[in-house]
């Protein structure tokens, strides 16, 4: 049964490994055309995978232009630093990447306006705006605040400024979306130089008919590898896939069934490629495993101690995912472009206290389990006559019929088909007799 559990959670973690693999592109003699994207999400591993891929995919089909529907909140530093990377891996290839910012009412904040502004060019609609690209910071050390925020800020602001310069844009006006959190509308980026254009259409379709797309070029959106990615980075699921695992691992222990152990390993085994993805603080992913193996206790002690000290871990580890942001993977500080929902933390507590509560009712199943008297129980015929269907010799073995039931019984006597006979033990299955005074 262990053989075929870790089977299973090989062959997920292979299914994973070749969703992942990279695709990679072929050699252009000629380069012409577009190849049309679009997003609208926050930026995360996911939108980092379908840039990449995205990317590949134009490079496969001699694009020579790239358009990037982009329209996001933000999100976090290691993923805007791959897209990024994406971009310019474009570029040296000689392609033209695009960014679009529509359809009308469209926004590219936080890290959204810095893949912009890696962009050879960026076009906005009407009623668009970009800009506010100041870091959150977490887990700064008390006293320190101040220092550490100014650096923080100082190297996205030349980050910015390098982005910005390299495409020949207004260096200065950019960089103050990260000092000051200085948003543009779609006008005022134009007049400021941070952008290259704006294109007088309040569509998707109209925007790139005017950029030169032809209306039969698809629009490629996230595929179910980069959604799923998306998913299962967010750490908000992963946790809660992992105490979700946890719990199902726990109630196969209390009821064994090999479908709830599978399917509690593959859950946590997805929550920790998750969390890995998101690039989670290990001291975070320990303390979550050492709460899971305190739910897991609970099942020795059985008083619900365990089980509270747990999720109260548990938690902690969670709230630690927040307050040290995904390394970035290259020099910039860690740090996130989007806040963390308050419901988040309500969310956590009232699913950590449904487990508690779900742990303590399992207990008292078990408890009501054990307290059920057994069906057949052998001990329960002490005392009770039957009589033998076979013949029996002293010390050996025979057929008894006892409570309408045959039973195989032993005794010490010699005994003969047809004698009546009284119990007067039971080992197992197995039921010790001697014949009935008459």
């Amino acid at each position: 049964m262990k053989l075929v559990r870790a089977l299973l959670v090989v062959a997920l973690l292979a299914a994973f490994a070749l969703q992942l693999a990279p695709v990679h592109a072929q050699s252009c003699a000629t380069k012409t055309g577009y190849y049309v994207a679009s997003l609208n999400a926050g930026i995360d591993p996911g939108a980092a995978d379908f840039l990449s891929s995205t990317v590949n995919n134009a490079e496969s089909a001699c694009a020579a232009n790239m358009v990037f529907v982009l329209q996001t909140n933000g999100g976090d530093s290691a993923s805007m630093e791959s897209m990024v990377s994406s971009v310019e891996a474009y570029q040296q290839w000689g392609g033209n990447f695009i960014t679009l910012v529509a359809p009308q009412g469209a926004y590219v904040f936080s890290a959204g306006s810095y893949i912009a502004e890696s962009s050879n060019e960026i076009y906005m609609e009407p009623g668009t705006t970009i800009g506010s690209a100041t870091p959150i910071v977490s887990g700064i050390p008390a006293g320190e605040e101040n220092t550490t925020m100014t650096k923080d800020i100082n190297a996205f602001a030349s980050y910015m400024t390098t982005l910005t310069q390299a495409q020949g844009r207004n260096a200065t006006a950019a960089a103050l979306m990260v000092t000051k959190g200085v948003s543009y509308p779609y006008d005022t980026a134009l007049r400021y130089h941070v952008v290259n254009g704006v294109i007088n259409s309040s569509t998707v379709s109209g925007a790139l008919a005017d950029l030169g797309v032809p209306a039969s070029a698809p629009i490629n959106t996230p595929g179910i590898r980069s959604t799923l990615i998306s998913v299962f980075s967010n750490p908000d699921v992963s946790s809660l896939l992992f105490l979700l695992g946890v719990f199902a691992v726990l109630a196969d222990v209390y009821h064994p069934t090999i479908i709830l152990s599978v399917v509690g390993v593959a859950v946590i085994a997805v929550a920790l490629f998750g969390l890995g993805v998101f690039g989670a603080s290990p001291l975070a992913v320990i303390l979550m495993v050492v709460g899971a193996a305190f739910i897991f206790l609970e099942v020795k002690t059985q008083h619900g101690i365990s089980a509270v000290i747990g999720v109260a871990i548990f938690i902690l580890g969670f709230f630690l995912i927040y307050q040290f942001p995904p390394a970035t993977s290259g020099d910039l500080p860690a740090a996130n472009f989007s806040g963390v929902p308050e419901i988040t933390y309500g969310l956590l507590v009232a699913i950590g206290a449904a487990v508690v509560i779900a742990s303590l009712y399992l207990r008292s199943i078990r408890d009501a389990l054990r307290r059920r008297p057994k069906v057949n129980d052998p001990s329960a015929l002490v005392g009770r006559q039957g009589s033998m269907e076979t013949d029996l010799k002293a010390g050996g073995r025979g057929i008894a019929n006892v409570a309408a039931e045959e039973w195989t019984v032993y005794s010490a006597q010699d005994l003969r088909r047809g004698d009546q006979v009284r119990v007067i033990a039971a080992r197992g299955n197995t039921l010790t007799v001697e014949k009935a005074l008459t």
